[in-house]
């Protein structure tokens, strides 16, 4: 199996590195001079040259995935793993997937929190139905934006409106994994975005959006920023018959009774896991020869986005 790789920033890396335990024959596309790795090319001429691939991970800039998905198309792969969120924009997204399926090339949207072990915990604990039906969920996110990669954050995708930075895009992952909880679609409702902070970027830091499922009207509301030090995750699911809750730093998955806690776990995996968990998901789906995707999540991801933003301006 020969896989390329365009884009190298630390997602791209990262997936680099967890595919070497795969002895793969891997190709990158990067014009970067500070990385060492076997095989990379710097321009599109001499990628094309090295393959033909049988996946291609697409881990550059958000805005330019939809024209790099397009130019991959003609390379006719198997499969395309692309980075989240699927684009910057809805626009031209639909006939891209149209293109997609005609040409039977399958597509997979990275949302690694979906192999990330405390999540898959609390999705167990709800499929059993441990708090009865769900009435809300409360999920938050916050990454000090100065910190948070290695870069000067000024340079990288995240600050940059020309490039699909913000926070709402950035962080979709706490969009999109209430979703995968509850396994049926969230509605926007209404949305807060702001930037507050005098951090030097041309895009929001902070946002708060509220949702309902589309099936069980179950509300949800997300917050997300670029300011909270030390970075955090949390998520509270109330239940007729108790609470579930977790946060990133303790990782521990608790379930609260009116009596106080009558369960709790502590999950402390190594970040990278998830990753190597997703990647194998993955090269598994390929190596089965049906055609798979998630782009219609993907998709519902960009639109809730979009609302959120604009609902924002009123």
């Amino acid at each position: 199996m020969k896989i390329g790789i365009i884009g190298f920033g630390s997602i791209g890396q990262r997936h680099y590195n967890n595919l070497q335990t795969h002895q793969l024959d891997v190709v990158v596309l990067s014009s970067r001079a500070d990385v060492e790795i076997s095989h990379q090319v710097k321009d599109w001429k001499s990628f094309v040259t090295a393959g033909p691939y049988d996946t291609i991970f697409i881990t550059n800039e958000t805005a330019k995935h939809l024209e790099t998905i397009k130019k991959c198309i003609a390379l006719k792969p198997k499969a395309l793993f692309i980075e989240k969120p699927l684009s910057h924009s809805t626009k031209g997204v639909e006939v891209l997937v149209r293109q997609l399926k005609q040409k039977k090339i399958s597509a997979w949207v990275g949302y690694n929190l979906q192999f990330f072990a405390p999540l898959v915990k609390v999705k167990e604990l709800l499929q059993e139905k441990k708090i009865g039906a769900v009435y809300y969920m409360r999920v938050a996110v916050g990454q000090d934006l100065r910190g948070w990669r290695k870069r000067d954050y000024r340079e990288g995708y995240s600050a940059q409106k020309k490039l699909g930075g913000g926070v709402v895009a950035d962080l979709v992952h706490d969009l999109n994994y209430p979703a995968w909880l509850l396994d049926e679609p969230l509605k926007p409702v209404a949305a807060f975005v702001k930037k507050l902070s005098p951090l030097k970027i041309d895009v929001e830091d902070y946002a708060e959006s509220v949702f309902v499922s589309k099936k069980r009207n179950v509300g949800v509301s997300v917050h997300q920023d670029y300011l909270r030090i030390p970075g955090k995750r949390s998520l509270e699911v109330v239940g007729e018959t108790g609470t579930i809750i977790w946060d990133s730093i303790s990782n521990v998955v608790a379930l609260e009774s009116p009596t106080g806690f009558v369960w709790s776990e502590t999950l402390n995996e190594d970040r990278n896991i998830m990753y190597q968990k997703e990647i194998a998901f993955f090269l598994d789906k390929v190596k089965g020869g049906k055609w798979f995707s998630n782009l219609e999540e993907a998709i519902t991801d960009l639109k809730n986005i979009e609302f959120i933003k604009k609902y924002a301006k009123k």
